[in-house]
């Protein structure tokens, strides 16, 4: 008989409920959260946070950073909420129901400040023409119909601090496409991150850092697993802070 996934995730801090989300906690998305550099940033914006978990994360790494959470889907919208409110770092993240491509120009009646984050964070959708899941909520999720790569670094570029950084989780052929369209916009990656299964599997994911200046990248690789299938040391490193297996 099939094993029914946990409702929610717990963390060494916080825990993440994903029971209503079209998408639950990923191994590759806490990894996004772990490598962020959070260090330095006061403002950051978290473009699709779903759940709430890179939010989440973030906010756990600096006690001075406030968070700006924007989810289109209304059912992630709520969970983030709930997850956020029940977390330590309620006072710093705040949850908007609402599209990237809208922000802020619908919300020009809200209090805060939202232009010129020192950090911009996502997990986007990357799907283009694969198979529909039956699933509308997934879809949206899943799918570019509601956020394209082009409109992506449009939001980013018009949002992003002249010194800010964004950090992006892709796989590798929408990497691609994406640093091509940032280039036309003055974005340039700075550090990627390549994210392996285990050594003799092919490259799974990438992040990517991007900024407005023009410099040499830097390459780095990820393995989450030994060949024998346990978690490796820099895995293990990485998510301390967090996974209570560690």
């Amino acid at each position: 008989m099939p094993r029914t996934p946990a409702p929610y995730f717990r963390f060494k801090q916080f825990t993440v409920w994903h029971d209503r989300s079209a998408l639950k906690v990923c191994t590759e998305a806490c990894i996004l959260g772990a490598y962020v550099k959070v260090t330095g940033a006061t403002r950051a914006l978290d473009i699709g946070t779903g759940t709430g978990l890179l939010a989440l994360m973030a906010a756990q790494r600096n006690p001075l950073m406030c968070i700006e959470a924007v989810e289109i889907e209304e059912q992630n919208f709520l969970q983030a909420v709930d997850n956020v409110a029940q977390s330590p770092f309620a006072e710093r993240i705040a949850v908007h129901h609402t599209a990237i491509q809208d922000w802020p120009r619908k919300n020009e009646n809200l209090a805060s400040n939202f232009s010129d984050y020192d950090l911009i964070i996502s997990n986007p959708p990357f799907f283009a023409n694969h198979l529909r899941s039956p699933s509308a909520a997934r879809n949206l999720a899943l799918h570019t119909d509601t956020l394209s790569l082009e409109e992506l670094v449009d939001s980013v570029a018009r949002l992003l601090a002249v010194e800010g950084r964004f950090v992006v989780l892709l796989p590798a052929y929408e990497t691609q496409l994406l640093t091509e369209i940032a280039a036309g916009a003055g974005l340039w990656p700075t550090h990627h991150l390549q994210v392996f299964q285990r050594p003799d599997k092919p490259l799974f994911r990438m992040i990517t850092t991007f900024e407005r200046h023009h410099t040499e990248s830097i390459l780095e690789s990820l393995y989450i697993h030994h060949l024998d299938g346990s978690y490796s040391d820099e895995f293990r490193t990485l998510l301390k802070e967090y996974y209570l297996i560690f």
